[in-house]
């Protein structure tokens, strides 16, 4: 049965690939960058569930180490989301021990958008870059993630139910409906950047703490 399931997975994620592929190719023949920048941003999210296919290709039984899956897409993250005028470094730390395969696939997509958020919003083109650390804990039966940038920050009036950009509109929808967890967008405090060990003081600026509380019941 395990050797069956990882064959599954292994299968998805071979598909999952040419799919992205396709849409690659796709997005060269685009002219229009709305257009282009969609595209773009359909492939990472589909080559961020490919990644945990993947994963569990490798993994027996039906659960897996969230660790595993983080860190490709942290190297996923460094592929896409850098430029030159804007190098962000990407680290991770804690352990999110082993979750249900079915919970993997949509935190997949909900760390990919945290991510791309983090970058958009707390390292503008032309910014300087910065540092993104993903915190990890598991306990309780709740896996705890916080993504944590020393950006620009966020408004502290800033409500994730009035935002209207498709990214944080998924990550409301998968956070609150298929993963029954909750989630939480604020400014982060000294201590919380010092914690996650994002430069001093002189080269950080506000920063902003993503905080997403998921159940790891099967």
């Amino acid at each position: 049965k395990d050797a069956t399931i990882r064959e599954i997975h292994h299968r998805v994620k071979n598909n999952l690939q040419t799919i992205s592929s396709l849409l690659r190719l796709q997005s060269r023949r685009l002219t229009n960058p709305e257009a282009k920048a969609a595209v773009q941003e359909s492939v990472r999210r589909i080559r961020s569930i490919a990644r945990v296919h993947e994963s569990l290709s490798r993994e027996p039984g039906e659960d897996i180490a969230f660790i595993e899956i983080v860190r490709p897409l942290l190297r996923l993250a460094e592929e896409s989301l850098q430029s030159p005028d804007r190098p962000v470094r990407f680290s991770v730390s804690g352990d999110g021990g082993r979750i249900p395969a079915n919970t993997a696939t949509p935190l997949s997509v909900v760390l990919t958008e945290l991510l791309q958020n983090a970058v958009d919003h707390g390292f503008p083109e032309g910014s300087g870059g910065g540092d993104v650390n993903v915190s990890l804990a598991n306990a309780d039966r709740l896996l705890t993630i916080r993504v944590i940038d020393n950006g620009r920050g966020v408004d502290p009036s800033f409500e994730l139910d009035q935002a209207t950009g498709l990214g944080l509109s998924i990550v409301r929808t998968l956070v609150t409906t298929e993963l029954n967890g909750t989630i939480e967008i604020r400014p982060a405090t000294t201590a919380e950047l010092d914690r996650a060990d994002l430069g001093d003081g002189s080269s950080r600026q506000h920063g902003t703490v993503i905080e997403l509380v998921v159940p790891t019941d099967d």
